[in-house]
């Protein structure tokens, strides 16, 4: 209840459960475990082989894709950086320009897949 009157509402998801998934991602520094992983991703596929990502939120998924545009040759620094400083390198091609999101039936079925996005790439030839 604390959280709740402090926080006050935020759409369809309790106050609670954002600040304890807040929380559970610094305390286990999600952010950069998933930034290694998905190098350590790419460093294990064949080329040819597919990065296939499910994320659940859209901080998780701005990584995935800024990461999987970076690898795919394109600067991610953006107009307000005079010099690119992220080192883009073709090494992935993009499959899904957008993410693919779950399909109503789905979500019927399974309501924790709302917040699902899929993001996938190939490692290209170097």
């Amino acid at each position: 209840r604390l959280i709740r009157r402090a926080v006050g509402p935020s759409g369809r998801i309790d106050p609670a459960t954002r600040t304890f998934q807040a929380l559970r991602m610094a305390v286990n520094d999600e952010i950069v475990e998933l930034e290694r992983g998905l190098e350590a991703a790419v460093g294990m596929i064949k080329t040819g082989g597919r990065l296939v990502v499910l994320s659940y939120h859209s901080g998780e998924d701005r990584i995935v894709k800024r990461f999987m545009k970076r690898m795919s040759g394109l600067c991610v620094c953006g107009p307000q950086s005079p010099v690119c400083r992220c080192e883009p390198a073709l090494v992935l091609t993009v499959i899904t320009k957008k993410p693919r999101r779950p399909q109503a039936d789905e979500v019927k079925l399974n309501p924790r897949a709302r917040s699902a996005r899929l993001r996938a790439a190939e490692k290209a030839k170097r």
